[in-house]
Order: C-alpha cells, then structure tokens, then sequence
C-alpha cells in the first residue's frame, strides 16, 4: 500500500490536522508532512520512543496500538498499521479520537465490521468512546491521580520532574502514557509505585542514571 499517498489523503479530509509523517525501523521517517512542526530529527527521537514504549508496554498490558499526546495546542496521535509501519499525525484538540479512527479506516479501506471481527487484521485497537456517562475516561483518569487533593500527585509529579532530568522532554510523553496504563489497569495507590517506578526507570538507557533515578525515587517515596 502506497502510505505516503494516505497520509496526505488523510490529512487533506481533515483541515484540523496540521501535518503527519510515517515511520518504519528500516527507512526511519518518510513522508515527512509535518514541516514547521519539528524536523526529521526529531520526529526520529519521537518515532523511536513510541515504539520502544509500545514494547514495553505489551509486556504489561495487552491490545495497545496507538498512542494519544496531548501538548497545549497540538495532540500527537501514533497509530501501529502492520510489521513496525506507523502512522503519526499532529492535529488540533477539537479533533475527537473517533473522527480520525474513522478517516483513517476509509482512506486505508478498512472495513469497521471486519476489524472488530477479526482482532488479528485490527489495525485501530483504541476502543469506541462510551457514551455520555459517570464511567471516567483515561484522561479523566490521570487528571484524578494529578489532582491536587489526590495523594498521588505530589509524589507522581517529583516522578515526572525527576525522570525529565535524565531522558528529557520526552518524559511528559512517557510519563501520562504509562500513568494513564498503571490507573486503568493496576490499584494506583502510594504502596504500587515502585513498579510504575520500575517501568519508567527501563526507559533511561544508562546504568549509572539509572540507578539514580531509582534511588532517588525510593527516597522520596519512603518520605511519602
């Protein structure tokens, strides 16, 4: 399938999406659509995080093929299409998860009855949005684990502070991904810290760095 050309299919039908790209391990990034976003480069360093969090985090959790980042004025959405394809997009917040899942099944003729039918061809794994309902949603959730009256943000934030001083600003990315995952699925309480701990700690590639993150962590959560 020729991507390149859907990739400007779908971000011609949309006039919130601001650009994309597409990546693979083989030729790196291609098809680069998001110019005066940010260049190859980085576009790279954020193609490679994804992946290597996607790795991740189907050890932990199962039917993870997309990723949702939200910054102040753009959201970075990165969808798995087949054997290490990926298709990223940057598009406005007024844009709703279910208007691209959509474009995308029609520009890549992905029948919806299909994809639910067989999970093995499923190329869109996000669930469909509930209705309007009490049920919170994975943002409503982080929010309530951030939420100053929460007891978790105090220690969830120096988390966050101190991870970003060993791989950057890419811990934002990596922080409310792997937050969001640890409050759908695990009890997020004071006591299982340590193993979200330990899951943000695989994510710096040095040892020593490493290590001091871990203890630095162990620190302060004993002082919680």
């Amino acid at each position: 399938m020729d991507y390149e050309a859907k990739l400007s299919d779908i971000i011609a039908s949309l006039p919130e999406i601001e650009g994309g790209f597409l990546y693979t391990p083989e030729k790196g990034v291609y098809g680069n659509q998001a110019t005066g976003i940010s260049d190859d480069e980085n576009l790279l360093q954020v193609a490679l995080k994804f992946s290597k969090m996607l790795s991740m985090l189907s050890v932990h959790f199962h039917d993870t093929g997309n990723f949702r980042v939200t910054f102040k004025d753009l959201v970075l959405f990165g969808l798995v299409l087949d054997q290490g394809q990926w298709l990223f997009l940057f598009h406005r917040p007024s844009l709703s998860p279910s208007m691209i899942n959509m474009t995308v099944q029609l520009a890549l003729n992905i029948e919806a009855n299909e994809a639910e039918q067989n999970s093995s061809q499923q190329l869109i794994s996000t669930p469909p949005e509930p209705e309007p309902s009490s049920v919170s949603t994975d943002n409503d959730i982080l929010k309530i684990l951030m939420a100053p009256e929460s007891k978790l943000s105090k220690p969830l934030n120096r988390i966050k502070d101190e991870l970003s001083k060993y791989i950057g600003p890419v811990a934002e990315l990596i922080f409310e991904e792997f937050a969001e995952e640890w409050g759908k699925n695990f009890s997020p309480t004071l006591e299982n810290l340590p193993e979200l701990t330990r899951v943000f700690a695989e994510e710096i590639d040095n040892d020593d760095d490493r290590k001091s993150f871990e203890k630095t962590v162990k620190a302060f959560l004993v002082e919680e």
